[in-house]
């Protein structure tokens, strides 16, 4: 059986005592092997620490595409709500007027 660091588990009741060996070993199941398989790209320990710096700068260039996107929603928001503000006071300026 192998442990999440690919190394096999060995549990104590399992060794023979005289001669050191292991009776009984499975095959582990299909998911079991696909998991295994895919840690190593889920917590990017495949390509070392040159493609983890490369992931840190495009997290880092993700971060400042998102707020700016924010920024410029909030900031065109913003300036409609004055628009039409503007307008309702022009338009009861006009109905003042008449």
């Amino acid at each position: 059986m192998l442990c999440i660091t690919g190394l096999p588990i060995i549990f104590h009741e399992e060794i023979d005592n005289l001669s050191g060996n292991v009776p009984d070993t499975r095959e582990l199941p299909w998911y079991v092997k696909t998991l295994l398989v895919s840690q190593p790209l889920h917590f990017g320990d495949y390509g070392g620490m040159p493609l983890k710096i490369i992931w840190a700068i495009l997290d880092i260039v993700t971060i400042i595409v998102l707020g700016s996107g924010i920024y410029l929603w909030l900031a065109r928001r913003r300036s409609s709500i004055e628009v039409e503000i503007a307008e309702l006071e022009r338009a009861e300026a006009r109905l003042a007027a008449e």
